[in-house]
């Protein structure tokens, strides 16, 4: 830190400018003073202080370290002052070109003349104006497919309606309302109704008023009604589904596979049988020896057959004993 020395020998520390100080020490620019008459450019250099002095407030060490760095361009402009006036004449220059280019960028571009939100409102009008064009036709065509869309739904309706309003419409519409009548007694007797159901209530529209609505709306309901009944069923089913049911059906698929393949099998000799005795060449000890091995193969297969449904039925019932 530079020191000065008064008048009377006492040694002070030289205190850095003060902005204002250090900006006389600086020549005078025309071209700076116009570019911050600017409303955008004014806007902008306000904003960037309040946001410096919220970020220099915010903390103690923010504060110091910024303040030093303002010390430091501060004396940096008093050291190099001398330097600057010396290159007073070229600066001139230059800034009376900068201000010619401001003149034609204010005359060609007026708006920037204007305050920030006026541009904003302006520019925002300008890109409307730009796509609204696009965007009504795209509207344009979307209400126009909706449109045809709709017309051609309600034709295909009326259409509908009108093939059967003939007598063979009546006859197939009759048709299915017999069928679903049949259905719903089929399904309220296999699968009858519990306290607990709730049904619907709302009866189809008139076959006469609108048979297509009609048909559609007592399929919908039968529909609706089966996969309740049905879903409740089952699950009161697996509900209640115990051990010994299991076990019992597994014996039972098992036995029917045994007999499947049983049947299978014989099946399977007596083509090979039937192949053999139709051959010439063959001699009546082959087709003899075929016959009496299917016979012993068949009387086997029967004996494994019953043996193993014996035992399975000799293990359920020795399950129950031992639960005892």
């Amino acid at each position: 830190m530079s020191a000065k020395v008064q008048a009377n020998g006492e040694v002070v520390a030289a205190q850095p400018p003060t902005e204002g100080q250090a900006s006389s020490l600086l020549p005078h620019l025309e071209s700076l003073d116009r570019m911050l008459k600017l409303p955008v450019v004014d806007a902008t250099w306000q904003q960037t202080q309040n946001v410096y002095g919220r970020v220099k407030d915010y903390n103690p060490l923010l504060s110091w370290a910024l303040g030093t760095a303002e010390d430091v361009v501060h004396r940096a402009v008093t050291i190099s002052a001398p330097l600057v006036q010396k290159l007073d004449r070229p600066l001139q220059l230059v800034d009376q070109t900068l201000v010619k280019g401001i003149d034609k960028l204010e005359v060609n571009a007026p708006i920037i003349k204007e305050q920030p939100q006026e541009i904003y409102n302006q520019a925002k009008s300008r890109v409307l104006e730009t796509v609204r064009p696009y965007t009504d036709k795209v509207c344009d065509l979307r209400s126009a497919s909706q449109q045809r869309a709709a017309s051609l739904k309600e034709l295909s309706w009326k259409k509908a309606n009108e093939v059967l309003a003939t007598q063979y419409g009546s006859i197939a519409v009759n048709g299915v309302d017999t069928t679903a009548q049949l259905a719903e007694r089929l399904l309220d007797y296999y699968f009858p109704k519990s306290e607990g159901d709730v049904e619907e209530d709302n009866a189809p529209i008139s076959a006469k008023d609108d048979p297509v609505l009609h048909t559609v709306q007592t399929v919908g309901r039968l529909s609706n009604k089966v996969a309740r009944r049905v879903y409740r069923t089952v699950s009161t089913q697996v509900k209640s589904l115990r051990k010994e049911d299991v076990k019992d059906y597994i014996a039972t698929l098992i036995a029917v596979l045994r007999l499947t393949q049983y049947l299978n099998f014989i099946n399977d000799k007596r083509q090979q049988q039937q192949a053999v005795e139709g051959s010439p060449s063959s001699g009546s000890s082959d087709a003899t020896s075929t016959s009496a091995e299917s016979k012993t193969s068949s009387a086997s297969t029967t004996s494994d057959v019953v043996a193993n449904t014996n035992s399975t039925k000799t293990l359920q019932d020795k399950e129950p004993k031992k639960d005892q």
